[in-house]
């Protein structure tokens, strides 16, 4: 597979999947920790969650984005690294409202806007974070030290080729 179809569309699917579904379960994590610990009223795990959310959900996109751009696992892939943390926030809104969890629902603010809101933070910065990652892989490949082999580098190819 060339080196630009690899960046492009992706040759790694498994590692893709496995990234961006890794992701949504630490985002998923560390939200309903954030929950729990501040229903329990527990100040530690709070301070800490205050902390290692807006890391997850605004900061973490942009590397993931990169490693995977680097991994060869795709646009597609690398992108929607961006739009989870909305996505997980959105289900975890909608699962307190439904269940009825105290200080989980929708409030006065419009769910659809703040979803929107982190989908576009998170999309730019993994876009910038995949533009690092495909340029850092041409260096790569420029400089001879890159893999573009034909396979995934586990043993993964495209079932076209």
């Amino acid at each position: 597979m060339t080196t630009t179809k690899a960046l492009l569309i992706g040759q790694r699917r498994r590692l893709a999947l496995t990234m961006v579904g890794g992701f949504a379960g630490v985002v998923a994590l560390a939200l309903a920790v954030a929950v729990v610990a501040d229903l329990a009223d527990i100040r530690t795990a709070t301070a800490l969650t205050d902390r290692l959310v807006p890391l997850l959900v605004f900061y973490a996109p942009a590397p993931i984005a990169a490693a995977g751009a680097y991994a060869r696992c795709g646009g597609p892939a690398c992108l929607t690294v961006g739009v989870v943390p909305a996505l997980v926030f959105a289900t975890l809104v909608v699962a307190g409202t439904v269940f009825g969890v105290p200080g989980v629902g929708g409030g006065d603010a419009p769910l659809g806007g703040v979803t929107m809101s982190f989908a576009l933070v998170g999309l730019s910065g993994a876009f910038v974070g995949y533009c690092a990652g495909v340029t850092a892989a041409l260096l790569a490949d420029l400089a001879g030290f890159g893999g573009d082999g034909g396979d995934g580098g586990d043993g993964e190819t495209d079932a076209a080729e």
